[in-house]
């Protein structure tokens, strides 16, 4: 009988939107409602210019209270702050989705509810013929599409939900992020209130926040998250992820990955 798991996949529109701060936030809430919940960051790069600790795969892990080693979260890390491929070119080796996968199932084993954080947007290159959409599929679980609330964000994140549907990965809801941290001004507001009703209106699932920007995540990290945790936008996203997750359990394809061919 093929094993199934509960979870969900976070992607982003970029790089630098809030995944890693959605994904910690939301471990952490699941946490405090007494859900097992286990965290993963396949492939990370830019890894340890600020340190370890405070790597991505880190603050996740601390976030989820995870005790296992850095390998069995992040399979894949590179110092290059640079995509995927790339990083691994430059560090002389290529990314397997086998390991990636090998290692999801062990820690999924060992937890109810996997969050499993991507690298950049869904069509970021991680190997020769592969992107992150091609991984998506080998986890076979639902995505959360992080963005930000400035103008911009609609056309990033419905291109985000075409490109996902394009290989039918059901998307749970649509996360906006507010990433600068200066005051809003009128326009700024008005921009923001665009973005949220005009993403209600046209992307057929849940759009959660925004989420506010929270100055405590430049100083104290987990003091930060946990206040993010604690508001109304990440609870709202924490009901919608248990809420898809007691409609099904979904089972990983137990086949070798499958790469579609690019023309």
């Amino acid at each position: 009988m093929k094993q199934s798991f509960r979870g969900c996949f976070i992607t982003g529109t970029d790089t630098g939107v809030g995944k890693t701060l959605v994904v910690a936030a939301l471990a952490l809430c699941l946490k405090q409602r007494g859900v097992a919940v286990g965290v993963m960051k396949p492939i990370e790069t830019g890894y340890g210019v600020e340190g370890a600790a405070e790597s991505d795969a880190a603050r996740l892990c601390a976030a989820a209270g995870m005790t296992e080693p850095v390998e069995a979260i992040s399979p894949y890390r590179f110092p290059d702050p640079l995509a995927p491929l790339d990083a691994a070119r430059r560090a002389g080796t290529v990314i397997r989705m086998n390991t990636i996968v090998t290692a999801f199932h062990a820690l999924a084993a060992r937890h109810s509810l996997m969050l499993i954080e991507g690298a950049g947007g869904v069509r970021v290159p991680i190997s020769d013929k592969a992107d992150m959409r091609d991984l998506i599929e080998q986890f076979g679980l639902p995505v959360i599409v992080v963005g930000r609330t400035a103008i911009g964000s609609v056309n990033h994140v419905l291109l985000t939900m075409e490109a996902l549907a394009r290989r039918r990965i059901v998307v749970t809801a649509i996360v906006l992020n507010q990433t600068a941290s200066t005051p809003p001004t009128s326009v700024d507001g008005m921009q923001q209130a665009s973005t949220l009703a005009l993403l209600r209106e046209r992307s057929g699932v849940p759009v959660v926040g925004p989420l506010s920007y929270e100055p405590l995540l430049q100083q104290a990290w987990a003091q930060g998250c946990a206040t993010m945790a604690g508001s109304a936008a990440i609870n709202e996203l924490a009901d919608c992820v248990m809420g898809t997750a007691r409609q099904s359990r979904v089972s990983p394809p137990s086949r070798q990955p499958r790469v579609r061919s690019r023309k």
